[in-house]
């Protein structure tokens, strides 16, 4: 009797934590299938991930070819590299701009915002480039598990883009999901 008891709350306690958590993995993946709209738009803004060696790692080297093929596609003019100092001696922002010079985009098209630290960071220093370039027509590039949350972060900011999701070859997307999924959750309770 005693055992059942435990059973039933134990199957109860599960159904309360996978219902919220499905409604998140939906939310997570709700860019999979999405595409740029391919309108041309003054400015894509690169949301940074991570550096190895100062290069930038598979995962960030997938957002960057997706705003280099903006860029070469005549989509947008300009490239905001977000992200601030890691563990590695330069900033996100720095390696990102090496790595797209080297793929033949000018200096002059890379602007770089160097500050942040985390996802709402990138945003809201980012909305501070945006205001002093009086750029309103823009892409929004992270990866597609990373995109509804940093949309979010974007509104907040006062950024109106345009999602331009970057489809994984290199991540291994369940414990990516996962971990965004909370993410969400550290979000909505302490309303970051």
């Amino acid at each position: 009797m005693f055992a059942n008891k435990w059973m039933i709350t134990g199957i109860v306690l599960f159904i309360l934590v996978m219902i919220p958590f499905s409604y998140l993995w939906i939310l997570v993946s709700r860019y999979d299938d999405t595409e740029p709209d391919r309108v041309p738009r003054q400015a894509a803004i690169v949301l940074g991930a991570a550096l190895w060696d100062q290069q930038p790692s598979p995962a960030l080297q997938e957002r960057l070819n997706q705003a280099l093929s903006l860029y070469k596609d005549g989509l947008v003019q300009y490239i905001v590299l977000s992200g601030g100092l890691g563990d590695n001696g330069i900033t996100e922002a720095e390696g990102m701009k090496k790595y797209l010079m080297d793929r033949g985009v000018p200096a002059g098209h890379l602007i770089l915002e160097d500050r942040s630290s985390n996802t709402k960071e990138n945003l809201k220093f980012t909305a501070e480039v945006l205001q002093k370039h009086k750029w309103t027509k823009l892409y929004l590039v992270t990866h597609d598990y990373h995109m509804y949350r940093a949309l979010n972060y974007a509104r907040q900011a006062g950024i109106q883009a345009s999602a331009a999701p970057v489809h994984s070859q290199v991540l291994f997307m369940p414990y990516h999901k996962t971990r965004e999924c909370l993410a969400l959750i550290k979000q909505k309770v302490f309303h970051q």
